[in-house]
């Protein structure tokens, strides 16, 4: 596929506008939290919406309870993985959580003072390939899973925006998106937003 249209600059009050959406939409959404384990075609264009259910029976009271956790899928190293998010750097985030999914987000400021070195990064698609991502384009990319040494649950979350007249393609791994920056194909657009999303299932490396 190529982008036809002139080329443009993101100017600062564009960048602006994208994070404040993403603030009330991408990572509140469960399409960004989680990533699984197929790597077909129809692996990545189905819905990118799931749970994770457990019961349990309170001592107390005898009570049967029911957790519901959303999970949500992207890639991670050209597979399928699943997380799920529990808290956000920001309270209109953890807001957000609880508005799209249900579930009770938690504001948990203290993730702004981490360097990024301490965090893993997911991208996520402003433009691009159909699909189910937050934006309606491919899914989002994380860098790491618990299989890697460098891997963190603290994720900060980056916009991918192709550029025009390039020809485009599903990115499925950090070194390809990190490459297509390099070449001049799209650009990675940095946000202020740190998620607490672990990884739940993943593919794994044979030892």
């Amino acid at each position: 596929m190529v982008l036809s249209k002139g080329n443009k600059v993101i100017s600062y009050l564009e960048i602006l506008f994208l994070c404040v959406l993403v603030e009330c939409s991408i990572w509140t959404s469960p399409d960004f939290r989680i990533f699984a384990q197929r790597t077909d075609r129809e692996a990545h264009d189905s819905a990118a919406r799931s749970n994770i259910q457990y019961s349990y029976s309170d001592n107390e009271t005898g009570e049967n309870i029911e957790v519901v956790l959303p999970i949500s899928k992207g890639y991670a190293h050209g597979k399928i993985a699943y997380f799920v998010a529990t808290d956000a750097s920001n309270n209109e985030t953890a807001n957000s959580i609880f508005e799209s999914t249900g579930w009770h987000g938690n504001f948990a400021p203290i993730l702004t003072l981490l360097s990024n070195s301490e965090l893993s990064q997911g991208f996520e698609f402003l433009n691009g390939i159909r699909g189910p991502g937050a934006f309606g384009f491919q899914l989002p990319v994380a860098s790491s899973t618990p299989d890697d040494e460098n891997y963190s649950p603290l994720v900060h979350l980056n916009l991918v925006r192709w550029n025009d007249n390039v020809t485009i393609s599903l990115l499925k791994s950090t070194p390809e998106i990190v490459s297509a920056s390099q070449k001049g194909d799209l650009q990675i657009i940095p946000t202020n937003i740190t998620i607490n999303s672990p990884a739940v299932s993943w593919y794994r490396s044979e030892p």
